[in-house]
């Protein structure tokens, strides 16, 4: 799962002028990529924000997929090339070349889905869903889809799990709990047989919190009630277990007051900021779910405190703050 560094409002001319004068892969100066709920500008900012493999490395591998998608613009080249700007936290370049892409193919369903993904990290939900649910649509009754990698350590994904698990994270940020639950559960039931523990993990996380949130807690306990995961199952997780930590969470065996790390487990998308803002948000959920939103509120605040602007944590932390606490500034 992706996010992106950014830099506040009026930082733009001092970003610049660091990334000029750094080695390897430059910024552009323009790296304006959107906003968040607050109207708070984003700017991409560093060669690798969220971990993946090494700058140099990311450079290398960006460069390569630029020239492969020019000389040549199928599906799989826009894809891997959109794929890794995400990772270089360009998600405005990347939507732009999956939409030059999709006037060549423009009932490609995953186009769309990584579409959707990087629409959602600009915080343009109904946008994101739009392409989500298009994705979908193309993908039923066909065959499950892995991604066609480049020559980096990426993971080759199925391409139909991330198109419901973005699906889901779009719908929970908009406060559509029912329907979120239904993409969370959709996606979990191909991560039990393609992605295994790790996959299955992280969409039980958020169908457990769609299921409670929509108060709907019979099914929602149930859900816990019926993970049996350990963390000897999640031994090869190339991310960290920051969501198996939630669940043991909600299901009263860890204590919130323990609860709160920071500590950079140096896996991909696993870094301080990543666990920072996964670990405060899940508290703000735990309080959230007891309606004790003076609790929830300093950990959604918390959640929100990164530079790494398009962790879900951080968006779904935005959306609620909106939701409880209206304008009140964070």
């Amino acid at each position: 799962m992706s996010g992106f560094k950014f830099a506040l409002a009026g930082a733009v001319a001092a970003a610049a002028l660091a990334a000029a004068g750094a080695a390897g892969a430059q910024t552009p100066p323009d790296s304006y990529q959107g906003k968040d709920l607050f109207g708070q500008a984003l700017y991409a900012k560093g060669r690798n924000p969220v971990n993946v493999g090494t700058g140099d490395e990311l450079e290398k591998a960006a460069n390569s997929a630029k020239a492969a998608y020019e000389a040549n613009m199928t599906v799989d080249s826009a894809t891997w090339y959109a794929r890794l700007l995400g990772y270089q936290g360009l998600p405005k370049d990347a939507i732009d070349v999956l939409t030059t892409a999709l006037k060549k193919y423009p009932d490609s369903p995953k186009l769309l889905r990584h579409r959707a993904h990087r629409y959602f990290s600009i915080r343009e939900f109904d946008k994101s869903i739009d392409d989500g649910l298009k994705s979908a649509k193309l993908y039923e009754n066909k065959p499950l889809e892995r991604e066609k990698l480049g020559p980096f350590p990426a993971s080759p994904d199925v391409v139909q799990f991330y198109t419901y698990y973005h699906l889901g994270q779009a719908y929970f940020a908009k406060h559509d709990f029912d329907n979120a639950a239904k993409w969370f559960h959709r996606a979990g039931e191909i991560g039990v047989g393609t992605g295994g523990p790790p996959d299955v993990t992280a969409s039980l996380y958020w169908e457990y919190l769609s299921l409670a949130r929509a108060t709907r807690y019979g099914e929602a306990r149930a859900l816990l009630a019926n993970y049996k995961i350990d963390l000897y199952d999640l031994r090869d997780n190339s991310e960290g277990n920051n969501y198996f930590d939630g669940i043991q969470l909600f299901k009263d065996l860890r204590d919130p007051l323990d609860f709160y790390s920071e500590r950079d487990t140096g896996k991909a998308f696993s870094t301080s900021d990543g666990i920072k803002s996964s670990t405060s948000y899940t508290l703000a959920q735990y309080y959230i779910l007891r309606a004790e939103y003076d609790k929830a509120k300093p950990h959604l605040r918390k959640a929100m405190e990164i530079p790494t602007w398009s962790y879900f944590a951080r968006i779904q932390a935005e959306s609620d703050w909106v939701l409880l606490f209206g304008n009140e500034k964070p």
